[in-house]
């Protein structure tokens, strides 16, 4: 029992996880010329018992992925709120009905921890040791503009922890908010980012801001205000 429970640990940790976002292509990303350093800013919406430490240790680790790409994300704490809804559609349905205000390039959510979470997490333990089915989503982003998304920020749970971290959350999402989809290996996600570099000299960008070409191509020069949901495209 024990080893299947490692089997389908493993399986799902290392297929389902790391093959998201993609497997780095080391040699193929350092034949790339990403350009020079750049940054954007990241407008925060946190919930209450997300701290300014937990919120410098998410930064500090996205960035050293970032150096890969020249790129610094840069936080700025926008709003403490009490969650606008349980689920993600709920987050993701509320960041696209705010505004982009002119000092964010990317909106994004930190989901804390509530009661609730603790009784989900409880439901989706017992759900993978039954079946082996993990069931939590650790982050989203709208694929509108991939300009807006949620993480959770606060991990406790040991099945949590199995599968990924609040730092490994933030990467992988903010992958998805500098427009990469899901691929097997890397190579399309490094000249998506290459290409919205480029972008920074297009004479049509507004200068304020950090553009971005979303998963389905459409490139994205100017602050995208007020979204529809749910997403139809």
């Amino acid at each position: 029992m024990f080893a299947r429970f490692f089997y389908i640990t493993f399986f799902l940790t290392v297929v389902l996880q790391c093959t998201t976002t993609g497997f780095h292509e080391k040699k193929i990303r350092e034949t790339m010329d990403f350009g020079i350093e750049s940054k954007f800013r990241v407008c925060l919406v946190t919930e209450p018992d997300i701290t300014k430490e937990e919120i410098s240790d998410l930064f500090t680790a996205w960035n050293e992925e970032l150096l890969y790409y020249k790129l610094k994300a840069e936080p700025i704490l926008l709003e403490v709120v009490e969650r606008p809804g349980f689920w993600g559609t709920d987050i993701l349905g509320y960041l696209m009905d705010r505004q982009l205000t002119k000092d964010c390039d990317r909106l994004l959510y930190l989901k804390g921890r509530t009661w609730g979470d603790i009784s989900f997490e409880i439901l989706t333990l017992g759900i993978f040791v039954g079946v082996g089915l993990k069931l939590e989503v650790q982050g989203a982003v709208e694929g509108q503009t991939n300009t807006r998304g949620y993480i959770k920020a606060k991990y406790i749970s040991t099945i949590q922890m199995l599968f990924t971290s609040p730092n490994s959350t933030l990467i992988h999402e903010g992958y998805h908010l500098l427009g990469c989809g899901h691929q097997l290996f890397m190579k399309e996600c490094y000249e998506r980012i290459r290409n919205v570099k480029l972008l920074l000299s297009d004479p049509n960008r507004d200068p304020h801001f950090f553009p971005v070409i979303t998963t389905s191509g459409k490139k994205i020069l100017t602050r995208p205000e007020f979204l529809s949901y749910p997403n139809n495209e």
